[in-house]
């Protein structure tokens, strides 16, 4: 059985479960450990906390939007990287993690070397969002609300220089995005929204409990 039909099948026996407790039993079959969130008062107004996004969250998101072995990721604020392993056990492309934290980086480093899927192209690199040169080959970029507006901008201009350099599709997901973020793209960048889509119940309270997706490709002009 591939990896994906394995993941389907763990995600549906133990859907019933908490977040937490469904994201113990994933990391259990994928071999890392990634349910943990930040709480050791060390993120900031400009750089938000660690949290990983839920797998249930991810497995509406790549429903609806799913990569391929062509798409290369790239997940700004990675933590111990799911996303990544999520989505190189999914879909089998390579996957980008960028975080700031060496203690996460460590982590993440570690999974990666007990990763059930030994030959997968995972690469983390510590370093700060707005100071990462965008990988050229990147096609879909994912964000959960890692920064602030205004760090978001910077990686932003990085993002559209490395599509300067090589013009192709590019997916932008921001889960749980600030206002003050989708206005900025929205007024400043050629990036169109493509969708928005509820990632679980909690936005009837909570409108920001959604992705909103954006596309740039080589016929969108700044």
């Amino acid at each position: 059985m591939k990896l994906a039909d394995q993941i389907y099948a763990i995600m549906e026996e133990n859907y019933n479960l908490t977040d937490e407790q469904l994201g113990q039993a994933v990391d259990s079959f994928l071999q890392i450990h990634t349910e943990e969130i930040q709480e050791d008062g060390l993120d900031t107004y400009h750089c938000h906390r660690y949290e990983p996004t839920p797998y249930r969250v991810l497995e509406v998101l790549f429903d609806a939007f799913p990569l391929t072995k062509e798409d290369v990721l790239l997940d700004y604020g990675s933590g111990l990287g799911r996303l990544a392993f999520y989505s190189a056990a999914r879909f089998g492309c390579p996957c980008i993690g960028v975080e700031m934290a060496e203690k996460w980086y460590t982590i993440a480093e570690n999974n990666r070397l007990s990763f059930v899927s030994e030959d997968a192209d995972i690469h983390f690199i510590l370093d700060t969002a707005d100071h990462y040169e965008v990988d050229d080959r990147v096609t879909y970029i994912y964000c959960f609300n890692p920064f602030s507006p205004d760090v978001f901008r910077t990686v932003l201009t990085r993002i559209e220089c490395s599509f300067e350099r090589n013009p192709r599709t590019l997916t932008l997901v921001l889960y749980y995005p600030e206002d003050d973020t989708i206005f900025y793209i929205e007024q400043h960048t050629a990036f169109q929204r493509i969708d928005e889509i509820a990632a679980s119940e909690a936005i009837k309270k909570d409108r920001r409990e959604r992705f909103s997706l954006y596309r740039l490709t080589p016929d969108d002009t700044f």
